[in-house]
């Protein structure tokens, strides 16, 4: 199963005030396939949100609706009868002959039943990509003014009250004739999943991206250490030299005692930097002090 649709199961039933529970029945038809009255359905490959649909027209308006599954696998869940559906339309304050279906903030009886109704919607028409992949949560509404007084709900959630602890900016874009509501960073996605009652998903996302941040951090240490190590090996190719020469001519017990020490780690060691190589030696020496040695080697290299 995907992503989205375990955070979709996750949110159903998650509702325990009655208020709430018709305020998200309200958000779940509202956004379906159609809510009008030439029409009140939606479709869906999954069983479990057709079976949720059909509890929100039953909760809604004591009505029982159809659904049918195509050979596909293909749910569709309507009200085929023109009564039912006007009066289901009038559950929620409207007659059947408007216009254009906008948002009835009667239906949002208390400040808790907002998250309800987000809840809802995003059932009927949401979806959220694995994060595995990148961090986006969109809503699809074909009515641009529904789409409009969705996106004011979440001024609410602007991060001016601090009990709520977090903020939810939407952006909005159109696409292929669809308004599309859309969070496309991690803590937005989190926050949203959160709020409308899918607190697994909401750990799943900020779990895949603490495991990111890690393995890119870690991914950029071996970088810099794979640098870092290269640098060093070019610089130690004149001294590697310079020892090869001394060993060759059998000069190695001609050099000090610290000089030949120095010489016999950097040619086991040619990556390592000068403060490794300072650390290695007994006393330690300083970068500029086995600078300086190593200098004096590859001097005495070019004198034999």
């Amino acid at each position: 199963m995907s992503f989205s649709y375990d955070a979709k199961k996750e949110m159903i039933g998650s509702v325990n005030k009655p208020c709430c529970a018709f305020a998200q029945s309200y958000g779940f038809l509202l956004f379906g396939r159609s809510f009008g009255y030439g029409g009140v359905s939606l479709m869906t490959d999954k069983k479990e949100i057709a079976d949720a649909y059909a509890d929100a027209v039953r909760l809604a308006a004591g009505l029982e609706p159809s659904v049918s599954c195509s050979d596909a696998g293909r749910y569709t869940v309507c009200l085929p009868d023109a009564n039912d559906r006007r009066t289901l339309l009038r559950a929620f304050g409207y007659e059947g002959n408007e216009l254009s279906v906008r948002l009835n903030h009667a239906n949002l009886r208390d400040d808790c039943c907002r998250a309800a109704f987000i809840r809802g919607a995003f059932l009927a028409c949401g979806s959220v990509t694995d994060p595995q992949k990148e961090y986006h949560l969109e809503l699809s509404v074909s009515s641009m003014r529904l789409t409009g007084d969705f996106i004011k709900l979440f001024d609410a959630y602007d991060g001016s009250d601090p009990e709520l602890g977090f903020s939810l900016i939407p952006n909005r874009s159109q696409r292929s004739g669809m308004n599309v509501i859309y969070f496309n960073d991690s803590t937005s996605v989190e926050d949203f999943l959160s709020l409308v009652g899918a607190q697994n998903a909401s750990m799943t996302v900020m779990n895949t991206k603490m495991l990111k941040e890690h393995r890119n951090n870690v991914n950029r240490r071996l970088n810099f250490e794979t640098a870092n190590i290269g640098r060093s090996s070019f610089a130690s190719e004149p001294q590697i030299k310079a020892i090869e020469k001394i060993r060759r001519k059998g000069g190695m017990d001609a050099l000090p005692p610290d000089l030949r020490r120095l010489a016999e780690i950097r040619a086991d060691e040619p990556a390592l930097s000068l403060r490794e190589l300072g650390e290695m030696m007994d006393p330690p020496l300083s970068r500029t002090a086995v600078n300086y040695r190593l200098k004096k080697i590859i001097r005495f290299a070019e004198s034999l």
